[in-house]
Order: C-alpha cells, then structure tokens, then sequence
C-alpha cells in the first residue's frame, strides 16, 4: 500500500482511543476473528513492517501479542520515570522566551493548565507553551522521544475543539522515525525542528526560527517525485488552517492536486490529438480516466453525481478545453470556429443545458475568432438571454459538470457561481 494511504489509515485506526485501551467513538477497524478493535502499528528494521495490533483486554484472540507493560506504563518510562529530561525543559523555556519577543505576540503561558473552554467536558492539557499570537493561540509540543500516535491525535482533537493551533516541535530531523513520517503525511508533508542550527538562526535574526523540513511533488511525465527542501520559518511566515488548526509552511496536498489537475489537461489534449489524426486507441482513453482518477481521489471527490464519467472526460471537458486554448479539440473539426460552432449548436432548437456554462468559457478565455463570427456568438448570447428572462426552459442550466469542470478548470469557478439560467435570472452570462 502507498505510504501516504497506509498513514492516513494508521491515523484513523486510532482516532478516538484512549490511553486505556476504550474507544470514544466505533473504532475504525476490527478484528476478523474476535471482532475487537485494532490499529495498525509499524516498525522500521532494516525495512518496514506492518502489522495488526488488539487494543484494551476486553477479548481473547488467538492473534493477540501480549504485552509486559502498558501503555500508561511505557509513556510513565519515556524519561525514566520524570515526567520532563533537562533538555526538554530547556528548548521550552527557549521557545517561550523567544515567541514572548515576536510582534504580534499579546502573552505567554509556560506549563499552564490549559482547560477546555468550548465543551463543557473537564478535559484539560499542560502544553510546553501556549501563546496568543495576532488573535490566534498557539501551542507548542515538543517531542524528544517517541510519543504514541493516539497521545498526538488526543492532543489534536483537544486543541481543534478549542480552536487552538497546534505546531508539534522536533529536536532533529529523524524520517526513519515512525512518530516523524506519521507527522510528515499527517501535516501536508512539513516537519518542524528546532536543533542547533535553528537556535542560532534565532539568535541571529533576533525572532523565533524554525527548521522546517517540507515535500514538494513534481511532475516528470505522468509520474509525480517528491523532492525534500528545507529553509528556516517564521511564525508569520506559516499557513494556519481551520478546521484542522495544524500550522504549515507549503502545502503538499494543494501542490499535487493542481499537478494532477495539469496531468488531466495534458491527457485529454494528447487523446484530442490522436483521434483527429484517428490513432487514438483504448489505451489512450484510459491514461486520461486514469488521470481522472488521480485528482478525483486526491480531492475528495466522486464522479457519481455527473452524469457519466465518459461524458464529462471525452464530451465536457474536451468542449472547455477547445474554448481555452483556441484549438479544436472536440470531434475532428479543422478550426476553431468549426468546433465553437458544434459546441454551442445555435442552429438546434432542442434542449440545451450546457450552453450558458459554454457562454461562460467564452467571456472567461475569450479565445481569437474573426469580427464575423464573434458577432455570431454574440447575437446567439443575446438570444439566449432573452430565452432565459422570458422564462423558457431550452437554456436553463444543468450543473453536474460544473463542480467536476471547475476543479480541472478553476478559473471559471467564479463564473459558475453566478445564478444566471438558474431560478434567478438577472445577470447575464
């Protein structure tokens, strides 16, 4: 399984548990024999090992691997029995004396209880430091030692139900440790350190200066390789996202999806291609499904509300693309003209539900025709204004391509978001 799967559903497989082994909400994932919850756990040794792990004692399994020590015992050992070592309470005191510093920083607390204000549950955390920052608090955790995943999501869960963000600090850049790379695809591929070189960068620019480790996708064909930067942060300098609250410097997810998004372009345009030259094949037609795919997983999305998937990727989008790059990709039409033509079928007198979304594209990328035929175009919207105010039905739009369009197109979003040729009819397109 791809890492960044197999991380979001190491993620999930402990969302809601808690240190003793109990579920607040159903656990995600269950065991086939005993039917009790179960995570997936890993460890790196020479190659990475994944496996199945039982929570709480509540069933007898035959699968089930007992352990000598408990959760609460093993994290009650992470210091040999203190709750902090010496270097952990000095990088705080560093922290919070250096954020104290920063413009825009209104107060700090340092080991301060810090109880839940928007539910009224009791529930309470002792971050490393918390700060008010340009209306904004901010906590601040850091993790010199393994931390169990389920202590990292509690503290998450905590500090998003208070609106809090929460930045989660490493000592040294570590990727082979397991509590690292769940960070790393948790947090849209950023880690934060703060190591000594990061000490003396603030110290010499006289502000808070973190580490920051981040992936960037790139492009290479049809295939995406990721690439490791590194440059030195600011607080300010950092994206705060709600509802996650989890600050980053660049955001990875963002970054591949408009990879994919140029990937689907670059498909549907090389299949246009081919079929005018009548070469294009079966395989052809599924890079760009394929493609489709991609961004579709990517973006949370799901191609059951549009009419087909063939539809939208061999019909739809190949019409878009026609009118924003000024060459016909639809059918095996010679000029532009010939392809706006059979796009906007002004000579029909049927139902039409996609002309207005057409008509849209056209103003948006207003591609280069003759003063005739842009004359055409422009009686022809006329007509279709006047057919839609007059309360006809033959130009109303149908909406299910637009959300898909959209996403591969993302600058005709404001477009689609105009109600004209919906049941308000006062704006033209």
């Amino acid at each position: 399984m791809p890492e960044d799967q197999l991380r979001a559903i190491r993620h999930a497989s402990l969302t809601g548990l808690k240190r003793n082994g109990d579920y607040e909400t159903e656990p995600r994932l269950r065991c086939a024999l005993c039917d009790g919850p179960v995570h997936i756990s890993m460890w790196k040794n020479g190659s990475i090992n994944r496996w199945f792990s039982h929570h709480g004692k509540k069933t007898i399994c035959p699968y089930r691997t007992e352990h000598r020590l408990s959760p609460d015992q093993l994290f009650a050992m992470q210091y040999h029995g203190q709750q902090e070592s010496a270097e952990h309470k000095r990088l705080k005191s560093f922290i919070a004396d250096w954020i104290e510093k920063e413009p825009g920083c209104e107060a700090v607390w340092r080991d301060k209880v810090r109880v839940a204000k928007l539910l009224e549950t009791g529930e309470w955390k002792r971050p490393d430091v918390r700060a008010q920052f340009k209306e904004r608090e901010i906590v601040f955790e850091i993790q010199l030692s393994y931390t169990f995943l389920s202590e990292v999501i509690r503290r998450d869960t905590f500090y998003r139900n208070e609106q809090t963000h929460i930045l989660w600090i490493f000592r040294e850049f570590e990727p082979h440790r397991e509590v690292v790379r769940d960070e790393l695809f948790y947090n849209r591929r950023n880690i934060f350190v703060l190591d000594q070189d990061a000490e003396r960068e603030t110290i010499k620019r006289g502000r808070l200066t973190l580490k920051c480790y981040y992936q960037t996708p790139v492009l290479i064909g049809s295939k995406i390789e990721e690439r490791w930067h590194t440059r030195f942060v600011h607080i300010d300098e950092l994206q705060f996202p709600t509802p996650e609250y989890r600050p980053y410097f660049r955001d990875y997810d963002a970054l591949i999806i408009e990879l994919y998004r140029i990937d689907l372009i670059r498909q549907i345009r090389r299949w246009g291609r081919k079929r005018k030259k009548n070469i294009a094949t079966h395989s052809d037609e599924e890079c760009v499904r394929h493609a489709w795919h991609r961004l579709e997983v990517k973006s949370h999305i799901t191609a059951c509300e549009v009419i087909t998937r063939y539809e939208l990727l061999f019909i739809h989008l190949p019409k878009m693309l026609t009118i924003k790059y000024g060459k016909p990709i639809f059918h095996n039409y010679k000029t532009l003209w010939e392809s706006l033509n059979a796009i906007l079928a002004m000579a029909n007198s049927g139902r039409r539900p996609y002309v207005v979304s057409y008509l849209m594209a056209l103003q948006e990328y207003n591609p280069k025709i003759d003063a005739v035929h842009a004359q055409r175009i422009a009686e022809f919207r006329n007509s279709v204004i006047a057919s839609i105010k007059a309360g006809d039905d033959q130009y109303l739009r149908d909406q299910r391509f637009e959300k898909y369009t959209a996403l591969v197109l993302p600058e005709l979003k404001p477009r689609f978001a105009q109600p004209f040729g919906l049941d308000m009819r006062k704006h033209s397109p």
